[in-house]
């Protein structure tokens, strides 16, 4: 007996007319006979049939959000940095939903790591869409503010000189499931605005990396150099993240995509309007979990530091950032939820800072200064950094 595709003994059961079910026997002479008895009802199923084509019609969705959302995309050329052209850097940013968090009607959201070698107000080249996929409208923008090229802060904002030429903007969703289908448009080695689609693979990848990592979606939509910064959407045309690096062993795309969850963006968005910049805070701490005290422990102070300032102390244990505790049995949970607090919130701003030391709470003021010493460098388009033998357990501590 011949084991037939699924595709392909559907396609005989539709069609057949003309079909060779000898072959298939018993088999071959039962689908014979459902076809014949339901001839009214099944129809041949080609291109040639038209719009109607259930096979076209199946696509339409898909077809009609990638043309709704695609001209709110756009094309980032850098100059650059030492002969202020053209040439820096090709990169993808789209028109975000800025009304609720920032009173205007849209911003162009990209990554950090496109522009931060620029000065803040420099000029770049922006490419619209034009309908021509190979030919971009290039007007000019200009670099509003960045954060670091340390992954859940890489995220920059940029806007067009002539503000009257902004696009719909796109709004931001948080909620993904794995297996959810979803869709990456962007700039992939200079290919404007070309279109990929894959699938979530897992959700709050936060071991990549012990120097830059907070938390990263990964799917397996094909992008390559030039997708940085470009929008991820889910089917109804949402944008979920935004893509930023690959996880590569050849440099290319290997199959392993890692985007910016979207709920960091809408943080992006109440940091600059409270102070203007996406600089990261920083403690200037190390601090480490215990899985066995179940808090997050004080391992070293900067001399010098805000910390210090504050006269917090080796092995005090956190207890709460402003209103927010870090109690509680997932203590790699607060690890995150207590970087992400202070990252998204500027140096000169200031936290309370709860501590226990020795037996009792005590409030620490905070003015929060910028990183030091500066976090290690992120290769453009990062590989998945090797472990040490027999390590398990991740990241141990964080410098903040």
């Amino acid at each position: 007996m011949k084991i037939l595709p699924f595709a392909l003994a559907l396609t005989f059961a539709v069609s057949a007319e003309g079909a060779d079910f000898e072959s298939l026997g018993s088999i071959g002479e039962s689908l014979i006979g459902r076809a014949k008895a339901h001839q009214g009802f099944y129809k041949k199923t080609t291109q040639e049939s038209g719009p109607n084509d259930p096979i076209l019609l199946a696509q339409k969705p898909l077809l009609d959000m990638i043309k709704k959302v695609e001209p709110s995309v756009v094309f980032l050329v850098m100059p650059d940095a030492d002969k202020k052209k053209p040439g820096g850097g090709i990169c993808t940013g789209f028109f975000a939903d800025a009304l609720k968090e920032l009173g205007r009607p849209s911003i162009i959201t990209t990554n950090a790591h496109c522009v931060e070698k620029l000065a803040i107000g420099a000029e770049l080249q922006v490419g619209l869409y034009t309908g021509n996929d190979n030919r971009p409208q290039m007007v000019k923008g200009k670099v509003l503010a960045y954060g670091s090229s340390s992954a859940a802060k890489d995220i920059a904002f940029v806007e067009l000189v002539d503000q009257s030429l902004d696009r719909r903007p796109l709004p931001l969703w948080s909620k993904l499931d794995r297996g959810e289908q979803v869709v990456a448009i962007g700039n992939p080695l200079g290919m404007t605005f070309s279109v990929s689609r894959g699938i979530v693979s897992a959700l709050e990848r936060d071991r990549l990396s012990s120097s830059f990592v907070l938390e990263m979606n990964q799917s397996d939509v094909a992008v390559n150099p030039g997708n940085s910064g470009g929008p991820l959407f889910n089917m109804w045309g949402s944008v979920v993240g935004i893509n930023t690096m690959i996880a590569s062993q050849s440099g290319g795309f290997d199959g392993i995509s890692l985007s910016v969850p979207s709920s960091y963006i809408t943080l992006a968005m109440k940091q600059f309007k409270r102070t203007g910049d996406l600089k990261p805070g920083a403690l200037q701490v190390e601090i480490s979990p215990s899985t066995e005290t179940l808090k997050l422990t004080v391992r070293k102070v900067v001399p010098g530091g805000p910390a210090a300032a504050a006269k917090m102390q080796a092995d005090d244990q956190l207890i709460a950032v402003d209103a927010i505790a870090l109690g509680g049995e997932d203590v790699e949970a607060a690890m995150k939820a207590f970087l992400t607090y202070v990252k998204y919130r500027s140096p000169g701003e200031t936290v309370a800072v709860t501590v226990r030391r020795g037996g009792k709470d005590v409030v620490l003021s905070v003015t929060l200064g910028e990183a030091k010493p500066p976090e290690p460098p992120r290769p453009e388009w990062a590989p998945i950094p090797p472990k040490e033998k027999g390590d398990k357990s991740g990241p141990t501590s964080f410098s903040i």
